[in-house]
């Protein structure tokens, strides 16, 4: 029944459609990779790319400043109103021009004063040629106006670009900073076939927006920032300090951990994202209550996936190499469970109801708690990359407690969804009358 009213939604299922081959391929295709990665540069050099790149995605956060959640809603407010959509995507072009400015500025100092940074400078350097990507790419543009095959084509022309390079330039262990210059490279390709299809198909022109919309741009994304880090913080964490202070193999296994996580939230991030635009539109909480139980059950199923397939998708990608990603795996079950929820009680519910404090509350919340685990991991002498994966998963329940909280407590879930006695398809209209 939820999935033939879904059919009546024909836009949200294929861009739905669109965003799984997305996410699939950007996923799936560096999988080929990995096995190749991993065997040719050794799983120390590996976790040295990926602590580079974990830093780096905190100079990424700062430069989308949440800008991904709030543009999406103003490009999907002003589609059909061409003078106003050049001054938004102009107005967030330039903002984004300004912390890229300051990311750089940021970096170059680290890269003469970190000795680590010193050591692997030219690693950092092209881990950092990503961010460009994350100026020139709108895919907030695409996803408000509801276009998302533009994101496949060009995403999947990136990232075959960057598997490709990954088989015909990676040779021996020494190459492992390519790893990096080949993934950068990708991202910019991508950026700049995005900007064509902006400039040359949309017709988007740049107009100076004046200040006050400067201004109005940065002060509507701040609150999103402070979550959007958090989200970073909780996820690199675990990787940050593995690399500090145990090795950088075990950075590899919590990303190879995480790397099969990812992949079994495509599902729900795919379809998320698709309903993002109608559920602010329409603010339609009986559509929205539907499907929260959809959510439910593919994010179960997800977790399931992860554990039961765990040891044997470790063997293949990594052989013997990482045998404590396979535990790792199985911990982060839990956290694609709540994760899973969690993207769809955000910025698809909250954020289009207006309740923008307790999405972003709920992530700052959860990073604080994950501080606290560490400093009490840090007095009893238990720090361990296990401990870590459970510290993550007790972040990841606490945006979810939050969150749901948040939406009984404005009415957005109806608390009879809890009860089954009345299931979201059978509640009464009266209980979905708006605020």
């Amino acid at each position: 029944m939820i999935f033939n009213r879904l059919r009546n939604h024909k836009v949200i299922l294929k861009n739905t459609g669109y965003l799984t081959i997305i996410e699939i391929v950007r996923l799936l295709m560096p999988f080929v990779a990995l096995p190749y990665i991993i065997q040719t540069i050794g799983t120390e050099n590996y976790g040295t790319v990926v602590f580079a790149q974990t830093i780096v995605s905190y100079f990424i956060i700062l430069i989308n400043f949440g800008l991904e959640i709030s543009a999406v809603r103003d490009v999907a407010s002003a589609r059909n109103d061409r003078e106003k959509l050049n001054s938004i995507v102009s107005s967030v072009f330039f903002v984004k021009l300004i912390l890229f400015t300051l990311s750089l500025t940021m970096l170059l100092t680290g890269l003469f004063s970190i000795e680590f940074m010193i050591n692997h400078r030219l690693l950092f350097l092209f881990s950092f040629l990503t961010c460009i990507s994350e100026l020139l790419f709108p895919i907030w543009f695409f996803q408000g106006i509801q276009k998302m095959k533009y994101i496949t084509f060009i995403r999947t022309t990136s990232i075959l670009f960057y598997t490709i390079g990954i088989f015909l330039f990676i040779k021996g262990s020494s190459d492992y900073i390519y790893v990096a210059l080949l993934q950068s490279l990708s991202s910019i390709l991508s950026g700049l076939l995005a900007m064509y299809v902006l400039i040359y198909i949309e017709k988007i022109r740049f107009v100076f927006p004046g200040m006050s919309m400067i201004k109005a741009t940065f002060k509507d994304s701040t609150p999103f920032f402070a979550s959007r880090l958090s989200v970073v913080f909780n996820a690199g964490m675990a990787k940050t300090v593995s690399g500090i202070f145990f090795s950088m193999d075990m950075v590899a296994a919590f990303e190879l951990a995480q790397k099969f996580a990812s992949m079994a939230l495509i599902p729900m991030q795919m379809l998320n994202q698709s309903v993002y635009p109608h559920i602010a539109t329409t603010l339609d909480k009986r559509f929205t209550n539907r499907f929260f139980l959809v959510n439910i059950g593919i994010s179960m199923l997800a977790g399931i996936a992860i554990f039961i397939f765990a040891p044997l998708a470790v063997y293949f990608f990594a052989k013997d190499s990482l045998p404590e990603a396979v535990i790792l795996s199985r911990i982060l079950t839990l956290y694609v469970v709540f994760a899973g929820m969690n993207s769809f009680l955000g910025s698809s519910v909250l954020v289009s109801f207006g309740h923008k404090k307790i999405f972003n509350s709920s992530v700052i919340f959860s990073s604080i708690l994950l501080l606290f685990i560490y400093f009490i991991y840090d007095l009893a002498g238990i720090f361990s990359i296990e401990n870590f994966a459970l510290a993550l998963v007790s972040a990841e329940f606490m945006i979810f407690i939050v969150r749901l909280g948040g939406c009984l407590r404005y009415g957005i879930i109806n608390k009879s969804f809890f009860t089954f006695k009345s299931l979201p398809g059978k509640i009464k209209k009266d209980n979905y009358e708006s605020e």
